[in-house]
């Protein structure tokens, strides 16, 4: 699979999603932690590597997670430009 990464436009940050399942949140322990938004819960979503395809999938957060502006209620597949906002944070996802 091509490389891919979550890009913080906000904070110039990119984030790889280099392993099966890269979690997000504001807990240390997350593959990417959001420690600057009060808004994203400590285990708030993850990222899935399956099927050759990238997945993302909200973990019950409080505040819920965002594919391009829509609500998330299930595990969805996400494509390169696709937009993921956590809390109020906003990631674009990319495949180089």
């Amino acid at each position: 699979m091509k490389p891919a990464f979550l890009f913080n436009k906000l904070s110039n940050e990119r984030f790889a999603l280099n392993q099966s399942v890269s979690k997000i949140g504001r807990d240390q322990t997350n593959n990417i932690s959001v420690t600057s938004d009060h808004y994203v819960s400590r285990h708030h979503a993850w990222v899935l590597q399956m099927q050759g395809a990238y997945w993302v999938e909200d973990l019950g957060s409080t505040n819920g997670t965002l594919l391009n502006g829509e609500i998330l209620s299930e595990r969805r597949q996400i494509a390169p430009g696709d937009r993921l906002t956590f809390g109020k944070t906003e990631f674009v996802f990319v495949v180089e």
